[in-house]
């Protein structure tokens, strides 16, 4: 009776942890992303803000590359002139047949539609095959891979990972309510829990036109 007396005061004490602990989580999240819309909102409206300056800049196969942010736990470095023109059309093309709304990451393996991301999308399947051929997609892709081992401390490989994703953008200008546009957001979990093994590690986001 004792040890049965015992057990439900703990069940009860550590559910209530557990409670309190999943609604700090649920709030900090919150203020995560209301801060993100609040940040697009301000940066985007005055056109005449300074772009932050970079830490450092540095060359990658005879592209300028900056060094915005270089944490041991994140990193963000912009590159220019990182795809040519024709692999831009490439993309492109590859991508007309499979449009669709765009969606983002549910955090639990699958996707949904988000305001944050209002544009369309396709996923293009990388003929690996035929990357000796010089096909586009293929060297891009193969590009993409070597950035991200120079970058980061790992041989990531093509097998086992995701496609190339085409975002196009259709909008209708600055004034619409809600334009075709890409917000600040939580692809996948949103909580500030230290990076769970099999999730994202990188991602390479190129732009075609600006």
């Amino acid at each position: 009776h004792v040890l049965d007396t015992l057990t439900a005061c703990v069940q009860k004490g550590v559910a209530t942890e557990i409670e309190r602990a999943n609604e700090e989580i649920a709030f900090q999240a919150t203020i995560r992303e209301d801060m993100a819309d609040h940040w697009e909102n301000y940066t985007c409206a005055d056109d005449t803000l300074n772009t932050t300056e970079a830490k450092r800049t540095e060359t990658w196969r005879g592209r300028t590359v900056s060094v915005m942010i270089d944490r041991p736990a994140s990193k963000i470095h912009t590159v220019e002139n990182f795809l040519t023109e024709d692999e831009c059309k490439a993309v492109e093309e590859a991508a007309k047949p499979t449009l669709h709304d765009a969606t983002v990451a549910d955090g639990s393996g699958g996707s949904h539609k988000s305001d944050a991301r209002k544009a369309k999308q396709a996923g293009i399947t990388v003929h690996w095959d035929k990357e000796a051929d010089g096909d586009l997609i293929a060297r891009l892709s193969r590009r993409v891979y070597d950035y991200v081992n120079h970058v980061l401390p790992f041989n990531i490989m093509e097998d086992g990972q995701e496609d190339l994703m085409s975002i196009q953008y259709f909008g209708r200008g600055p004034e619409e309510d809600q334009p075709d546009r890409y917000m600040p957001h939580c692809d996948g979990d949103c909580n500030g829990m230290l990076f769970k093994p099999g999730n994202r590690m990188a991602t390479i986001v190129m732009y075609c036109e600006i």
